[in-house]
């Protein structure tokens, strides 16, 4: 199959210099000779009757209907692409990559000065830090060293254990207010007739009076009294709020033992609480676990 001869058309887009016409090998020329090869071996396909290139083989190509100024043609084409466009176009990338290993080259060995860099920085850091760390361990063990002389001194060790032992005990302890104060009264038998109003009937292992002696009719020291357990103080403590609904006893109030700080504390919860009441009548407030609460409706 004969076609229209194109000596003219197949190199026209690439330009004189084989570059392209923006003078770079860059997009535009890529698709330059893109356009060129595809027409050629179009064109060739055609003229052979071939649907694949990859079948143009030497032995396909010697065909006697295809003249020598067709094949001259193509010929040209081939050999100006490999001059002006193939070679020139590795010889470019050959360079670029020689740049780019050197530069790479360069970069890593200002990398690795960095790196040195780095490192003896670091040293430096660390050397700083170890000094002042073996200067704050020396001093920390020397104010260790005087302190634990200081706090473990017989006289201190005594004193913390007579502490621990105080509060072990008050949380054994149960103060009761409001009970008339008699003489010659027995505050046990008094203690023991407020439990039984709430079916309580623990053993009683102390029980006294405290505060100053008062006088006049209306002396009501506290009492204060222990037991054998913290659970058993927590029972009485419970069941405490019907003493209010049994006559008789109505004015008596029971507590735990509690620290000057715990009853500065309670003091001030009370207050509140007595305020609350006061600007709101219609609700329900109380003390919570150290917090005034109010009922739900």
């Amino acid at each position: 199959m004969a076609v229209q001869y194109r000596a003219s058309k197949y190199l026209e887009g690439i330009g004189d210099t084989g570059i392209g016409t923006d003078n770079h090998f860059g997009e535009v020329n890529l698709q330059e000779v893109q356009k060129v090869c595809n027409t050629m071996v179009s064109d060739i396909c055609r003229v052979y009757g071939c649907d694949d290139p990859e079948k143009l083989v030497p032995e396909a190509l010697i065909k006697n209907n295809v003249v020598k100024a067709q094949m001259a043609e193509w010929l040209f084409t081939a050999i100006d692409l490999l001059n002006h466009c193939c070679l020139p176009l590795m010889s470019s990338a050959r360079k670029t990559i020689e740049n780019l290993q050197e530069e790479k080259i360069c970069d890593q060995g200002t990398v690795i000065e960095l790196q040195k860099k780095l490192i003896s920085k670091k040293d430096e850091e660390l050397g700083l830090v170890s000094q002042t760390v073996q200067k704050e361990l020396k001093t920390y063990s020397s104010a260790l060293q005087q302190s634990c002389s200081t706090a473990l001194s017989p006289k201190n060790i005594a004193s913390a254990v007579k502490t621990i032992t105080k509060e072990e005990d008050r949380t054994k302890e149960v103060v009761v207010f409001g009970v008339e104060e008699e003489t010659d009264e027995c505050v046990t038998t008094k203690v023991s007739s407020i439990l039984e109003q709430l079916d309580e009937k623990p053993r009683i292992t102390g029980c006294r009076r405290i505060g100053q002696c008062a006088t006049g009719e209306s002396k009501k020291r506290p009492i204060i009294f222990s037991v054998k357990s913290t659970d058993i103080v927590y029972q009485i403590l419970r069941k405490s709020k019907r003493l209010k609904d049994i006559e008789g006893y109505k004015t008596v109030y029971i507590s735990p033992n509690r620290t000057q700080e715990e009853r500065i504390s309670r003091q001030k919860l009370v207050n509140e609480l007595k305020a609350k009441r006061l600007s709101d009548p219609s609700g329900r407030y109380f003390i919570r676990k150290g917090e005034i609460v109010k009922a739900d409706n």
